[in-house]
């Protein structure tokens, strides 16, 4: 045994020995200087690159085998002049050579690298830094099995960057980003098993300053076949806090997937089969200032062509807050982008969805509506414009379909983008949707009640840049109904016009043009309206709430308002109105009744009974005057009813909705009544009239002495011409009775007396 004992001892010893004499020997006898050198040369043999080494350069060997540098940087290929490629302030790599030894194993230890810095630059020319040169053919690999063993197996303990940040610039289209404060630790890397990786950084797009912070959790693995690199990411983790991308103020929360797949070739195909989003959008735009968004995609695909700079196809599924999406994208990007695809909405209800938005459900006057909504659309994406075309939205019971498209701008821009539309809709009834009334005090005129002045937005106006066309079918509004309603739009730099405006209403048309000017403080509004056989009374009984006349209208409204609401613009009108109207009735109002009443009160009889409904047929009623602060005054009034012809002046208060008229009725034919035959000397004796009082219910008075005055002129002249013709012997006056039949004519003379009396009389 003590022989035994002695050659264990003196191999401990002779160990111990070497443990402790080998570091001293490479130590003492390897240079620094030299492994500089070598470490130089290697790497330009290797790549072609020069690698500097501003610091120390060497091996620890305590407790194992490391290389570690410090201040390094690798430069660039030729022709590339500038920063260099890569900088560190220090790297370190350590190699365990037991298991190389003995079972002829790679165990990297921890790597890890402080301060990298990486400056990628990509030419026009489609040349950039980062790509190696690849090896001479003299310089071929050595084949499998010429002399080595090969490598059973690899383990990296873990890689380690810290404080690294990235720079990179594309010539070809003027893109700049910057990667900073890039934070990545990966778990052990063994061939076969997924790595544990967690990265954080902050990305910014230097040309307009956007980007955010993102953080990422995942398993990560790779696979190499050939030329093709597929990268798996397991239980995906990403939490993001941005500013101005999409052009929101800020975005933040977190996406999660059980895994993204993404195979790398000449074209690159990712694939998720699940993606959930937790995010809140912020934005002065947007309700409330933000809006909480949760999106849950399944069956995700896309194929993008790197090359070619195409998406071969993507689709998905998705559901925000409930809201089914099913989408699909083909075209291309890159310097030029031509994106298209299709998108669907399967039908869904707002009002359930917008609580769970955390927006507040809009008062309506019907609570039935946004009860259900679906649409299709086939969308596009190019340089300048974003857009749906073959729109196809169902809501409630109204179907719209054209196109709608948004212009797009260039970054940095501070113009309003331009919306075009070419809609049809084919029923809407506007007022459904509407806030319902609430309770206000009488109007002075009677008829409806007052409502608060409408503010005229013209901040928003001065905001809008529209240009298009929309058809309706059937549209209500404020209780109006039209048909076949036609308008094209134009509104940019705050002036809107509405040219040409057209549409059918109650049996009638409409065609005229409505411009707006918003630049200043207060709106100032053009009218150029026509109308033609409408009917008044039922436009006035929705719009007015005034059941009191009927008839066919035609009109013609020239007119300019200036004002902050639309009272004040009411109270501003100004303009040239023309009206007409045929074969109408007006209701509250006998005026044959009055005037009767008058006649039986200057001949002291009794008033006669009614004997009819109160109210006064207008067979024919023109008038014509200038608006001037809201107020119509008649330039021309000329009015027929039954026996009646009836003229004079007439003020009409538009924001008031009073009347005041001073008018003259000639009885133009004997007045026949079923219960009075006692008005024929009434027959050509002007009656004054005045009418004033509400629009919707005037009152009629009789001016009595006026109207003896003019009966009893009316028979004076009738007995002082009779009398003198007679003692003339100039016959009877013109319009008498003709002769009786088969008398002879009378001779026909020019008679200069006779002619005097005729003019005279007719005076």
């Amino acid at each position: 045994m003590k022989p035994l004992v002695k050659w264990l001892l003196a191999g401990a010893g002779t160990l111990l020995v070497l443990v402790i004499a080998l570091p001293v020997a490479v130590v003492t006898l390897v240079d620094a200087a030299r492994i500089r050198q070598l470490a130089i040369q290697g790497v330009q043999q290797a790549t072609g690159r020069t690698l500097t080494l501003d610091g120390e350069a060497g091996l620890d060997l305590f407790p194992c085998c490391a290389v570690q540098v410090t201040d390094a940087a690798l430069g660039n290929p030729p022709g590339f002049a500038g920063e260099p490629l890569l900088r560190v302030r220090s790297a370190r790599l350590s190699l365990r050579i037991w298991p190389l030894i003995a079972r002829r194993e790679i165990e990297i230890g921890a790597v890890r690298i402080d301060g990298l810095q990486a400056n990628l630059l990509g030419r026009k020319d489609g040349s950039n830094n980062w790509t190696f040169a690849e090896t001479s053919p003299g310089e071929a690999p050595a084949a499998a099995g010429s002399g080595d063993a090969g490598i059973a197996g690899f383990n990296l303990a873990g890689i380690t960057l810290d404080d690294a940040q990235l720079l990179y610039t594309d010539e070809a289209d003027g893109s700049r980003y910057r990667v900073d404060k890039l934070r990545l630790a990966t778990g052990p890397v063994t061939a076969g098993k997924p790595v544990p990786v967690d990265a954080e950084f902050t990305l910014t797009d230097l040309a307009d300053d956007t980007g955010g912070a993102f953080r990422v959790n995942a398993q990560a693995d790779a696979a190499v076949e050939g030329d093709v690199t597929t990268l798996g990411f397991a239980g995906l983790e990403l939490a993001l806090d941005t500013h101005g991308l999409g052009g929101l103020a800020s975005i933040a929360g977190n996406l999660k997937s059980p895994r993204v797949e993404v195979r790398l070739s000449t074209d690159t195909q990712l694939r998720a089969p699940g993606l959930a989003a937790d995010l809140q959008l912020n934005d002065a735009a947007l309700p409330d200032g933000g809006v909480p968004l949760k999106v849950a995609l399944t069956d995700v695909a896309y194929d993008v062509d790197l090359a070619a700079g195409t998406i071969g196809a993507a689709t998905g599924t998705a559901t925000i807050a409930g809201v089914p999406l099913e989408l699909a994208a083909k075209g291309s990007f890159g310097a030029r982008n031509d994106l298209a695809g299709t998108l669907r909405i399967p039908e869904f209800s707002p009002r359930e969805v917008l609580p769970k938005l955390k927006q507040d459900l809009p008062r309506t006057a019907d609570p039935a509506v946004l009860g259900k909504f679906s649409g299709s659309a086939s969308w596009f994406l190019r340089d300048q414009s974003l857009g749906l075309e073959r729109l196809a939205v169902a809501m409630d019971d109204t179907k719209i379909a054209g196109a709608l498209s948004r212009e797009l701008l260039p970054d940095g821009s501070t113009a309003t983008p331009r919306t075009r539309f070419d809609l049809t809709v084919d029923a809407l009834d506007a007022d459904r949707y509407r806030s319902p009334d609430e309770p206000a005090a009488a109007s002075p005129a009677g008829g409806k009640p007052a409502e608060k002045p409408t503010a005229i937005p013209v901040r928003a106006l001065r905001d809008l840049n529209l240009e298009g066309r929309a058809r309706i079918g059937r549209l209500t509004i404020s209780g109006l109904r039209l048909a076949d309603v036609d308008v094209t739009t134009e509104a940019a730099g705050g002036r809107l016009r509405l040219e040409p405006l057209a549409a059918k209403l109650y049996g009638g048309a409409v065609r005229g043009a409505v411009s707006v000017d918003a630049t200043s403080d207060k709106a100032r509004l053009v009218l150029n309206q026509e109308f033609k056989g409408v009917d008044f009374g039922a436009l006035l009984a929705e719009v007015a709430d005034v059941k009191s006349i009927t008839g066919t209208m035609n009109l013609r409204l020239d007119g300019t308002a200036v004002g902050a609401t639309d009272d004040e613009l009411l109270q501003n009108l100004g303009g040239n109105l023309d009206f007409r109207l045929a074969n109408g009735v007006y209701r509250g109002m006998d005026v044959w009744y009055e005037i009767r009443r008058a006649w039986a009160l200057i001949r002291r009889k009794a008033p006669p009974a009614r004997t009819g409904p109160e109210q006064t047929e207008i067979r024919a009623l023109d008038l014509a005057g200038k608006l001037a602060n809201g107020v119509l005054r008649t330039e021309r009034f000329a009015a027929e009813i039954p026996f009646l012809r009836v003229s004079g002046d007439a003020t009409v208060n538009l924001p008031k909705g009073s009347l005041d008229s001073q008018l003259t009725a000639l009885v133009f034919e004997k007045p026949v009544f079923a219960d009075d035959d006692s008005l024929a000397d009434l027959e050509n004796v002007r009656i004054p009239l005045t009418v004033s009082g509400p629009v919707a219910g005037p009152k009629v008075r009789v001016d009595l002495s006026k109207m003896v005055q003019g009966a009893v002129k009316e028979t004076l002249r009738k007995t002082v011409e009779d009398k003198l013709r007679e003692k003339l012997g100039l016959g009877a006056p013109p319009g008498a009775s003709p002769p009786a039949e088969g008398a002879p004519p009378a001779e026909e003379k020019e008679d200069p007396v006779k002619k005097a009396l005729d003019r005279l009389f007719k005076k």
